[in-house]
C-alpha cells in the first residue's frame, strides 16, 4: 500500500508540473465593417445591424456604427429607407400593404458609411409550408434522456438548389446554440445529396429540439410551446451559415480543429479593397406552432 501511495503521488506531481499557463499575444489588425442584414418579408420591424470587428479575446459587445445611410430597392423601383436607432441598429417597418416584394424579386442593398459605398444583391426565394409538427415520448433510446421529442414535416420545393434555414423557438425564445443551427440544401445537408422534392431527412426534421451545451438533445416539458419557421435563404447564405456553424463547433474537433477565420459573406465594397463582412438576405417564411401535451 505504501508503494502504491508513493507511485500515485509521484504520478500526480509529474503531470501537474506539466501544466503551464501560456499567454498568447495576438497581433491587432484594423477593424472591419460587419453588416448583419438577415431580413424577412413579414410585416413588422426589420433590422439591419452595422458594427465593427473586435479582437479575438475581447468579450465586450461589438461597437455599432451610427453614421450610415442604408437603403434597399427592388427590381420594381420601390425603395425602403432604414433609420438609425443608435448602437448600429437601423430599422424599417413593413406593413401588411407594403412588404419588400414578391417571390422571385431581386433586391439591392446600398450602404454609404465612412466615405465608402457598400452593396449587395439577393433574391426572394420561396419556402414550403410546414405540413405538421409531431411529438413522441421516447425512452430507453441511446444518447438521449427519456422524454418528449418533436419533429417537423415539410417537403422540399421542386427543383434542385433550394436552401433553407429552419429556426426553432421554445416558448418564443430562439434556440441559437451552434449545434442548433439547422440548415438544409434541398431536403438534405448539402448540394451533393441531390434529394429533390422529398420530405426533409430525419436529422433535419428532429433538429428542432433544444440542445445542451454539448449538443445533446433536451426533452420538452408538457405545456411548452414549440414554434418552427422555415426561412428561404440564398445558396451563398447557406454556405455562410454552414461555415459559421463549423467554426463555432470547431473546438469539438480537438487536435484536428481548423484555424479560426472570419467568414466571408456577400457584401461588396465598391470604394476600395477593404473587406466587408456579413450577409444580406431576405427570407420568405412559413411557420407552425405546437403546444406540448
Amino acid at each position: 500500500m505504501k508503494y502504491y501511495i508513493l507511485f500515485l503521488s509521484t504520478f500526480l506531481i509529474l503531470f501537474s508540473s506539466c501544466e503551464d499557463v501560456i499567454d498568447v499575444t495576438l497581433p491587432e489588425s484594423e477593424s472591419q465593417i460587419v453588416v448583419d442584414a438577415w431580413l424577412t418579408n413579414l410585416e413588422g420591424r426589420q433590422v439591419i445591424k452595422l458594427t465593427t470587428t473586435q479582437p479575438y479575446f475581447d468579450n465586450t459587445l461589438a461597437e455599432g456604427i451610427d453614421n450610415a445611410i442604408i437603403n434597399i430597392s427592388n427590381n420594381n423601383g420601390t425603395n425602403f429607407s432604414f433609420t438609425s436607432e443608435g448602437n448600429g441598429v437601423y430599422t424599417h417597418a413593413l406593413t401588411a400593404e407594403q412588404t419588400f416584394g414578391e417571390v422571385g424579386d431581386e433586391f439591392t442593398l446600398d450602404i454609404n458609411v465612412n466615405n465608402q459605398n457598400l452593396t449587395s444583391t439577393t433574391l426572394l426565394n420561396d419556402v414550403p409550408a410546414i405540413d405538421s409538427l409531431s411529438q413522441e415520448f421516447k425512452e430507453n433510446e441511446p444518447f438521449v434522456d427519456d422524454g418528449i421529442y418533436c419533429e417537423f414535416f415539410a417537403r422540399d420545393l421542386l427543383g434542385l438548389g433550394n436552401s433553407y434555414w429552419i429556426k426553432s423557438f421554445k416558448n418564443d425564445t430562439f434556440l441559437n446554440r451552434p449545434s442548433e443551427i439547422n440548415i438544409a440544401f434541398d431536403a438534405s445537408f448539402d448540394a451533393g445529396g441531390e434529394v429533390d422534392n422529398l420530405i426533409f431527412i430525419p436529422p433535419i426534421r428532429d433538429n428542432i429540439n433544444p440542445n445542451d451545451d454539448d449538443g445533446g438533445r433536451i426533452p420538452w416539458i408538457q405545456g411548452d410551446k414549440l414554434r418552427v419557421e422555415i426561412h428561404s435563404i440564398s445558396n451563398m447564405a447557406f454556405s455562410f451559415l454552414e461555415t459559421t456553424r463549423d467554426q463555432l463547433l470547431n473546438s469539438q474537433s480537438g487536435i484536428f480543429a481548423s484555424p479560426l477565420a472570419n467568414t466571408r459573406g456577400n457584401i461588396i465594397n465598391e470604394t476600395n479593397d477593404d473587406i466587408i463582412l456579413g450577409v444580406f438576405n431576405i427570407a420568405q417564411v412559413s411557420s407552425r406552432e405546437l403546444e406540448i401535451q
